[in-house]
């Protein structure tokens, strides 16, 4: 076994009975205001110190005594739960009824404290800083802006972030050079008609058919105007139109998603989208806007740092266990600090062993392998040894 593994095993009774803690009490994005302070005792207890962030997050470093070095990797974990009411059964199961850590956010936070505890007991392993930041709102796509803009990216040079997955095989750790987690956009759509009776439809201008002939003219989008080897989606999820049965729907608001991997086309889409909507809308005899509202943008893993990063998989794993990931059309805000950083992004897995207890990520029912925790925190151990080193060493 690894030898920072070996280390960090013997501590994974106390890490597993933080992880179920905080599975215990989820907390909504931008109100992790008891996550904060729990961790903050966790950190006080170590001796280190750190800058709780607004509204809530924590930063904090851990300088090497290997030798002099001005040289930061940033480790990441988010920390917000879903508003999802949790049907899982585990004894441990959430106490705030209707939230849920059903994004395994609370193996984060523990895979990120236990590689803290450890870098903090062995600085002499490493020369220079790791930086270490517990990141709110991760599932609004806000937690990451606000950290950037109160400085946790100032100084440096890699960073390195983790998602555990509930449907990859325990003991596997993965990665994908480039583009690996597509964009996430939200619009809405507003069409305005003229109402009338639903006897004499002429009379009026149906806010309900332009709206369907919108959705369907979106397709095209994806399947005449995308390159077929580039990924996009387009899902409009609800329509809200009409007041009843006999009266001709004067207005009607669609919501949706988009999502891809291009960043030119997730930048050139708005416009694409714009051209469609209000042209069907006059086509009708209505008229109609977009709302277009960026969540976030392609999470961008750079190769080399992808490289070094697997490289330090394979130490902990084996590298029969280190994995090239596919493209993910989820998304993930950590495309925010590749901005400002050379990074990488690793998908832990902890699929449980019985088939039945299998369920995706959002899911009331997914649960996951504790066992991957102890992985997560070897391999946040190790990449940011290796990375530092490699910084060194340039």
């Amino acid at each position: 076994m690894n030898k920072y593994r070996e280390m960090i095993h013997e501590n994974m009774d106390e890490l597993i009975a933080f992880r179920r803690e905080l599975h215990r009490f989820p907390e909504s994005s931008l109100k992790e205001f008891e996550t904060t302070d729990r961790i903050c005792r966790e950190l006080d207890k170590l001796g280190i110190a750190y800058k709780r962030m607004q509204p809530t997050g924590v930063q904090g470093e851990i300088k090497g005594t290997k030798g002099e070095s001005d040289h930061i990797v940033l480790l990441r974990s988010d920390m917000d739960a879903l508003e999802v009411l949790e049907c899982t059964g585990l004894e441990f199961a959430s106490e705030n009824v209707g939230r849920m850590h059903a994004c395994g956010h609370d193996t984060h936070m523990t895979n990120l404290l236990g590689a803290v505890k450890f870098l903090n007991a062995h600085p002499e392993e490493f020369a220079g800083t790791v930086r270490f930041i517990f990141q709110p709102a991760e599932e609004v796509a806000a937690g990451a802006k606000l950290m950037i803009e109160q400085g946790v990216m100032e100084g440096v040079d890699r960073a390195v972030g983790m998602h555990i997955s509930p449907i990859f095989p325990y003991g596997t750790v993965s990665a994908m050079e480039g583009e690996c987690w597509a964009s996430c956009d939200r619009f809405k759509i507003t069409v305005h008609g003229k109402s009338s009776h639903g006897a004499n439809p002429h009379e009026g201008h149906d806010a309900l058919v332009a709206a369907s002939a919108i959705v369907m003219g979106l397709q095209p989008l994806i399947s005449r105007e995308t390159n077929p080897n580039s990924a996009a989606v387009l899902t409009v999820g609800s329509i809200v139109s009409g007041t009843r049965f006999n009266v001709v729907a004067g207005d009607a608001v669609m919501e949706g998603t988009s999502r891809c991997f291009s960043r030119e086309l997730h930048a050139a889409l708005p416009d694409m989208m714009r051209r469609v909507i209000e042209n069907i809308a006059v086509a009708y005899g209505c008229t109609a806007e977009l709302e277009f509202t960026v969540l976030t943008d392609v999470l961008y893993c750079d190769p080399e740092t992808t490289r070094l990063g697997m490289a330090s998989v394979a130490k902990v794993v084996g590298a029969e266990n280190a994995l090239t990931a596919g493209p993910q059309m989820v998304a993930e805000d950590f495309c925010y600090y590749t901005n400002h950083a050379k990074s990488v992004f690793f998908n832990l897995g902890a699929r449980v062993a019985d088939d039945s207890k299998v369920f995706p990520l959002h899911s009331d029912h997914v649960v996951f392998d504790e066992r991957a925790i102890e992985i997560g925190i070897s391999v946040f151990v190790q990449t940011a040894i290796d990375l530092l080193d490699a910084l060194n060493a340039e």
